[in-house]
């Protein structure tokens, strides 16, 4: 009964914390669009997928409209888009995408409270400990960055939220993943199969998340390894091992489960990837590299009460075995501790990578001995991530004497945004706080269960005091960074493009573009982000990605940094355009010209006054067509389309989301060039008649300039060319990418469900059965009517 009444109890306070939550950004709810960096772009992906690639049970669908044709969901944020929706379909049309975007936005900053809350509560039962896990992850404390640690402000102003779906999807699988190392028969085949589907969502909603979860399950795995052979009966490490294999082969299984279906689920995201990731994305771009100096970072992110925490909580953990001395436990992490204040001490005497694979080795091993593992798992977790946060720098040290290179045995290491996978360790570490808090709380409470009179009243009232003053000190600056108390409080925190003026300005030059532009052609936005936005006139935004779901018209420009073959020539937040300094265009506006040319651009949108100054001075070349302070439109006295064709006439072109339709005419064989960049997945027909899809490569400068990473040399990108018929025909290009991990997806989600439901029928069957026969059992056992009269 008391067991009942804390879960009720437990559960309540959650519902609390997420009600705390959700108060806080109550005003994204207004009319608006959330306009902080990255969330235009979001917004437009978000609604790119709802409204075109579902639909048609796909997510891997071209976007015809930005960065020259791209597969954004192959690389990024799938989850978080296919969340937004589902939402959205889920709401049967009552609410627009927008809307459907701001609840996705809520539930993510939600979720990782919901995560921690589920973790703690299965790897500790403490009901306590878990509810402050779920405060910890809600709540915006002052140290908080907005770059870096996932919180709400990243969310809100830097828009980059799917790191945090990945992040409360991970810490969801732990919990379910932690439940399924200790369970056996049916449950245990639902419970792995659960992980396995919260690992391929946390795959898809983040990538880097989802490869430090997998290392972080891989952990878990050797504690069970571990634990298994530390209870094992038998003295002597051969008896040990040999009483042990069974749960040795549980947890190796449980972990073959979660890891086999987890990919066979993503096999259709990951195989595509495999396939293009080198020829497509492979731009030395958006590393987040901090390097060694990452570790200081991480600490100062947690904040001193949190660090403190942290470390009581491992120490309390390892002063409690489970059986024998507590020497080992407190040796191992005592020690791991020391690694991590000298790392802290020198981050850049090269043995950083060492200290931190020794310490995550070091809390392995105390756990494994300690009666409440839970935080010498997560220091575990928390130094083995770390040391993939900190990067290449790290990977590689000196071992007796030898040159060690860890990246060459960690997959795609060249490829990680490597600090991104210290979002998860920090989620965890605030776990770890929150039970560094609860456990001594815990013990006085059940201590003052024996007091009475004075001392159990002063005693229940220092608790009560002592919890209440630990969640003030998160609340009241939670307070004055959040809308809790909006309107009361007066200041907006979480405004809208709505709420700032000189957002009109950038819709009036969208809806001029909608009006006037053509739609085989590009539109060319110098992107406003922190150039223009200053948070008072302007937010700080990639607003003018918003043109392609606004106009309809194929755009350059607006769009975050990527990775993608394109990036040098799309992106425009910075004094490069299309590769070169706005400086040396602004000296040759002829050069501009071309490029535009070549790359099918007929308008550019333009702040810059030495480059507007420059295209007024060449009429030849350039004519200004509309003002809207400070944006000046400008169009190329020739017109440059993306779809054109040799010695004959496109008399139409249909550019939609996954297809481009053109009708031709022609009195040869010719060649039809679209500017788009040709892709694995492009099909061409012509009347209906497949025909081969080629590619060509544009006349750009093989010299480009990269913002912050650099210069790129033999630079090229390759475009569509379809080899057509004379006469008047319509070639239609469509994209569809078909790889055998469609169906390695399809086999993996029928077997995933297919074992849930087996497992949930047998053991409908199996109740009925003991209920049967028990039924028989007490009739045999009850006397006959006959017996019962007298004789």
């Amino acid at each position: 009964m008391e067991g009942g009444r804390r879960a009720i109890s437990g559960e309540l306070a959650l519902a609390a914390v997420l009600l705390l939550g959700a108060l806080s950004v109550k005003t994204i709810f207004r009319e608006g669009v959330l306009p902080g960096w990255d969330n235009p772009p979001h917004l437009v992906c978000s609604y790119l997928t709802a409204v075109y690639f579902l639909p048609q049970l796909t997510v891997l669908g071209w976007d015809p409209y930005n960065n020259f044709g791209w597969v954004f969901n192959q690389y990024y944020n799938p989850g978080a888009y296919l969340l937004v929706a589902l939402i959205y379909h889920a709401a049967l049309g009552f609410i627009d995408i927008n809307m459907a975007y701001k609840v996705a936005f809520l539930i993510t900053y939600l979720l990782p409270a919901v995560g921690a809350y589920l973790y703690v509560k299965a790897s500790t039962r403490d009901p306590v400990a878990a509810c402050l896990a779920a405060l910890l992850c809600i709540v915006v404390m002052p140290q908080e960055s907005e770059w870096l640690d996932a919180g709400l402000k990243q969310m809100y102003v830097i828009g980059m939220w799917p790191h945090r779906l990945g992040i409360g999807v991970a810490l969801i699988s732990l919990a379910a993943y932690w439940l399924a190392l200790s369970a056996r028969g049916w449950r245990w085949a639902r419970l792995a199969s659960l992980t396995a589907f919260l690992i391929a969502a946390t795959l898809l909603s983040h990538p880097m998340t989802g490869i430090g979860l997998s290392a972080v399950l891989l952990l878990l795995t050797v504690y069970a390894a571990l634990r298994a052979i530390v209870i094992a009966e038998g003295k002597g490490l051969r008896a040990k091992l040999a009483g042990s294999w069974r749960g040795v082969a549980w947890a190796a299984a449980t972990l073959g489960v979660a890891a086999a279906g987890a990919g066979g689920l993503a096999a259709f995201w990951l195989i595509p990837l495999l396939k293009t990731n080198y020829a497509y994305r492979s731009l030395p771009t958006i590393k987040w590299v901090l390097g060694p100096g990452g570790f200081n970072t991480f600490l100062r992110s947690l904040g001193l009460l949190q660090g403190a925490l942290f470390l009581m909580s491992v120490l309390i953990a390892a002063s409690m075995p489970s059986r024998g001395s507590r020497l080992i436990p407190l040796t191992a992490a005592s020690a791991a501790v020391i690694m991590w204040l000298v790392s802290a001490a020198s981050p850049y005497d090269g043995c950083m990578g060492l200290r931190l694979i020794y310490s995550s080795l070091l809390f392995l091993l105390a756990s494994a001995f300690s009666a409440q593992p839970a935080p010498l798992l997560i220091g575990s977790a928390a130094s083995l991530l770390l040391f993939m946060a900190t990067g290449p720098a790290s990977y590689r040290f000196q071992f007796l004497g030898w040159t060690v290179n860890m990246g060459q045995l960690m997959p795609f290491s060249s490829d990680y945004a490597y600090y991104k996978f210290a979002g998860l360790a920090r989620y965890l570490v605030f776990a770890a706080a929150a039970i560094g808090f609860s456990t001594p709380l815990r013990r006085a409470y059940e201590s003052l269960k024996e007091a009475r009179g004075a001392v159990a009243q002063v005693g229940w009232a220092a608790i009560g005091l002592i919890a209440m003053l630990f969640a003030a000190l998160y609340i009241i600056p939670h307070l004055q960074e959040t809308d809790l108390y909006y309107p009361y409080a007066g200041e907006l925190h979480f405004k809208l493009d709505t709420d700032f003026p000189m957002t009109e300005s950038l819709r009036r030059i969208m809806e001029w573009v909608a009006a006037n532009a053509s739609d085989n052609t590009y539109v060319f936005y110098q992107d406003t982000l922190w150039k223009l936005g200053d948070w008072r006139r302007l937010p700080v935004s990639h607003y003018f990605y918003l043109s392609s779901m606004l106009t309809g018209k194929p755009q350059v420009g607006g769009g975050y940094g990527t990775r993608y073959i394109t990036h040098p020539l799309a992106n425009t937040e910075a004094d490069y355009l299309l590769g070169q300094p706005i400086s040396w265009l602004a000296r040759h506006p002829e050069r501009l010209y071309h490029v535009a040319r070549e790359l099918g651009i007929t308008y550019f949108v333009l702040f810059d006054k030495t480059l507007v100054n420059a295209m007024r001075a060449r009429p030849d070349l350039f004519e200004e067509l509309f003002v809207e302070p400070p944006f000046h439109v400008f169009r190329t006295t020739s017109f440059n389309p993306i779809v054109s064709i040799k010695g004959g006439v496109v008399e139409d072109v249909e550019i939609r989301p996954g297809e481009i339709v053109v009708k031709y005419s022609a009195p040869n064989d010719t060649v039809v060039y679209v500017r788009q960049v040709e892709y694995p997945g492009w099909h061409a027909r012509v009347d209906g008649r497949e025909v081969e899809v080629g590619r060509y490569y544009p006349n750009v400068p093989s010299f480009v300039l990269v913002p912050d990473d650099g210069t790129l040399t033999n630079y090229k990108i390759p475009f569509i060319k379809v080899e057509v018929p004379g006469g008047e025909h319509v070639l239609r290009l469509y994209y569809r990418l078909s790889t055998p991990g469609d169906a390695i997806t399809l086999v993996s989600a029928i077997t995933l469900a297919a074992l849930v439901v087996l497992s949930y029928l047998t053991q409908r069957v199996i109740r009925g059965a003991k209920l049967l026969r028990s039924g028989h059992e007490a009739r045999g056992r009850r006397p006959s009517s006959g017996a019962a009269l007298p004789g």
